[in-house]
């Protein structure tokens, strides 16, 4: 027994072996999932890359017996104190700041394997630190052997070939116009992938000259075309001089209001926080009892406001009072409140109210395209307004601050930044604020009834498992940063982003986008909850296809973008699934679903997801026809499947462009979507099926131009696609002749441009319809296609 006990403690004496630790010491101390990058990206996202070090550990029994070498007095004077890490039984230490590697080394006594070992280490840290490319992880650096030279000289120049090109995807699409009228817009407007689409690149070159000739319907289009114009422009100088004082007589009746006040609750207000639902609820009841002596014009701004953004969930020829349509009614509240702001808050007022009047408009003038495509300025404007009232700082920074306010600035700060990212992506700009200019901390997960006005004491937030209004952006505004980076990255004036840094980006997209969509599942049944989870998808996967598309685009550089491609064909189509209504869903009743909302960043991401699956189905074709496969039975099958797989694509698209048919509004705006995308789609379908992609091109923007004209007449968009339902048929290998609806054609497609101007400007195309939605670039310019 005594022998046995004493082998027991010979065995308990033997120090065990740890498994090494390949995290750097801060994400291991805070428990954080790293990436082992030189610094890791936690450390950059928590702005402490000098503390970014790693440090092998060995056995601490052994180590801890031997005496710690003392550091050199000159050694010391050039390592900070901040950014030495203890090094009680490592192999190496090393910090990715400095340029020294020895002066990183530690070496305590030990085996002359582990001596051997370290000069190893050392000796492959010091020869990634002398390469230039991407970062390295400490694996790589573990195991890096000598380098082969021949191979890295190609790989560097290949890199820097393919960085150029991507670089200058969109530098022919973005400018446009000219003299005194021009207009820019980034590599993240859906230009960039209309410039891939050949045959509507050629099709525009090849009729230019048409476009110069001056026809009788060429000068009736241009007088249709001025009449709405000025029509619409009567309308605005009316809803300004007549209608800026008299907001009360704007209100429509209360059943009228209930209802759309109900549907802005449970759509936008789950979103974005704008409003303390309570007290907001609490005054509006109080207006139609006649409780109120004076009429509270702040608090009719807001309802007429709020009003004007969920109206968009109605068809566009819903009629309120049997002659004027309820898109008609909204545009004018949208009008009249912003004329009431520009009387009323004059001077140096800042107010509360005013910010929330302010998003409650964006949001308005996003959901029903009133000049939607230029909100980046409104929302600009509105962060420096926020910023002189303070909303960038902490509230608690505040002596006066109640804990009510405290939370309520929160989530309106939280708001005005998500509107001015979405909106820069729209214009294609940088988010017009850096992440280190506000210490603003994010909004919590608590109901609008824990928030009390003289409340003593904060609200406890909710748990992640319980739902609220709040639940959405305080989910959101966690990856804020992330977003953010991603947007300044494609949008700014050089691109820099390597391949493998937007790997490392997208990686961390995803676990944000898994990780929100898990806060709300897909088996509640509350509207609200799914409208939020609708939402959510929208936004995480529009910054997907942000970061993935500039690749994606590129693939004939290089076929490591081959991922790119295959996450944005994933997201695009994930994102056109958003149009379509549920299985439930009757005409006669409102659905609130993202493919009502009619403009902004709601169409315009819908419509650049169209493109986008156009683009991968011409370069399927060209694919397929390069490589001609042999006729075989496996050659044939595999035939069959990809001709299966296309033709769910093209049923994708026509319902997608059914949708855009459905949303044109008797005012016009809409229609420039549906004129290309039915071109595209045109062209798209006889690529696939073997025909002349010019003449279904040609056949099909006259077709589509004669569909808006009627539309804009007054045809219902269900009485128009009845009467042309073959236009909707799945179809791949055949398009259907239109050749009968082309020749009643009354007027010239091309007379939408100036048939006097040399250097044709897609700005003459945007006056006819939405002004400056969906602007065509210059695709008959010679060096369109040089990319």
């Amino acid at each position: 027994m005594e022998d046995d006990h004493n082998q027991d403690d010979a065995l308990a004496s033997i120090p065990r072996r740890r498994r090494p630790a390949l995290s750097c010491t801060v994400c291991r101390r805070r428990k954080l999932k790293c990436d082992r990058a030189l610094p890791c990206g936690q450390c950059v996202r928590s702005k402490t890359p000098d503390l970014c070090v790693y440090s092998s550990l060995s056995n601490p029994s052994t180590t801890s017996s031997r005496p710690r070498p003392v550091a050199d007095s000159s050694d010391q004077g050039h390592v900070p104190s901040d950014r030495a890490s203890p090094v009680n039984s490592g192999l190496f230490v090393f910090d990715s700041k400095h340029q020294n590697p020895p002066s990183r080394v530690s070496k305590p006594k030990g085996r002359p394997d582990e001596l051997q070992e370290l000069r190893n280490r050392v000796r492959s840290l010091e020869q990634a630190l002398a390469r230039t490319g991407s970062a390295r992880t400490p694996e790589s650096l573990a195991y890096d052997s000598v380098p082969d030279f021949g191979m890295q000289m190609r790989m560097t120049l290949d890199n820097q070939d393919v960085t150029q090109e991507v670089r200058n995807l969109p530098e022919n699409a973005c400018f446009r116009g000219r003299n005194g009228r021009t207009r820019f817009r980034g590599r993240s407007s859906a230009e960039l992938t209309l410039s891939c689409l050949d045959d509507m690149a050629a099709y525009f070159a090849k009729n230019h000259h048409k476009m110069k000739s001056e026809s009788s319907e060429f000068h009736k289009m241009k007088k249709f075309r001025g009449e709405l114009r000025s029509r619409e422009k009567q309308d605005q100088q009316r809803a300004y001089q007549e209608r800026a004082c008299s907001l009360k007589e704007m209100l429509p009746p209360r059943n009228i209001a209930d209802e759309l006040l109900k549907l802005y609750l449970s759509t936008f207000e789950t979103t974005y926080r704008i409003l303390h639902v309570p007290t907001f609820l609490k005054q509006y009841d109080s207006y139609w009892a006649g409780e109120t002596t004076t009429t509270d014009q702040i608090f009719i701004a807001k309802l007429l406001a709020l009003m004007a953004a969920s109206s968009c969930y109605f068809s566009p020829a819903t009629k309120v009072n049997g002659t004027d349509t309820l898109h008609h009614i909204a545009v004018g509240w949208l009008l009249a409140v912003q004329s009431w702001m520009a009387s009323s808050f004059v001077g140096s007022t800042v107010k509360f109210d005013m910010l929330q009047i302010q998003c409650l408009l964006i949001l308005a003038r996003q959901a029903h395209a009133a000049d939607g495509d230029v909100v980046c300025i409104t929302s600009g404007s509105v962060v420096r307004t926020a910023m002189v009232m303070g909303m960038h700082r902490n509230p608690l920074r505040f002596s006066k601050m109640t804990h009510f306010w405290a939370e309520m600035r929160r989530r309106l700060w939280a708001t005005i930044l998500e509107l001015d990212l979405q909106a820069s992506i729209d214009s294609g700009m940088p988010p017009s604020i850096d992440l280190d200019q506000y210490d603003c901390d994010l909004p919590s997960n608590c109901d609008d009834a824990d928030l009390i006005e003289d409340m003593p004491e904060a609200p406890v937030p909710k748990g992640s498992e319980v739902l609220t209004r709040s639940t959405f952006l305080a989910v959101l505004s966690r990856s804020l940063p992330l977003r953010v980076r991603i947007a300044r990255a494609m949008n700014s004036l050089k691109f820099t982003l390597s391949y493998d840094e937007a790997l490392r980006l997208s990686e961390d997209l995803f676990q944000a986008f898994n990780g929100s969509l898990a806060h709300f599942p897909p088996k509640l049944d509350d509207d609200g909850s799914a409208f939020a989870r609708s939402f959510m998808s929208f936004v995480m996967q529009r910054f997907i296809l942000l970061l993935h598309r500039p690749f994606a685009l590129s693939i004939a550089l290089s076929p490591k973008f081959s991922y790119s491609r295959k996450v944005c064909m994933e997201s695009s189509l994930e994102m056109l699934y958003q149009l379509e209504l549920p299985e439930s869903a009757l005409l006669d009743q409102v659905h609130p679903c993202l493919g009502h909302l009619n403009g902004g960043m709601f169409r315009d991401e819908s419509f650049h997801s169209a493109l986008t699956v156009c683009a991968e189905l011409c370069l399927q074709t060209r694919e397929f026809s390069a490589s001609k496969p042999a006729q075989s039975f496996h050659a044939n099958s595999l035939n069959e499947l990809v001709r299966s797989q296309q033709n769910v694509l093209v049923r994708v698209l026509e319902r997608t462009l059914d949708t855009f048919g459905s949303r044109i509004s008797p005012k016009g705006n809409g229609c420039k979507g549906f004129v290309f995308l039915s071109m595209a789609l045109a062209s798209v379908k006889a690529r696939l099926g073997g025909e002349n992609p010019m003449k279904k091109i040609e056949e099909a923007s006259l077709r589509s131009i004669k569909m808006c004209e009627q539309v804009i007449c007054g045809v219902p968009w269900v009485d128009l696609r009845r009467q042309i339902e073959g236009e909707f048929v799945p179809s791949v290998t055949h398009t259907p002749d239109m050749s009968s609806a082309a020749s009643d054609v009354s007027f010239d497609p091309f007379s939408f441009f100036s048939s006097n101007s040399l250097d044709l400007s897609p700005l003459d195309f945007g006056n006819m319809f939405d002004a400056a939605d969906y602007k065509m670039p210059e695709l008959w310019d010679p060096n369109f296609l040089a990319i």
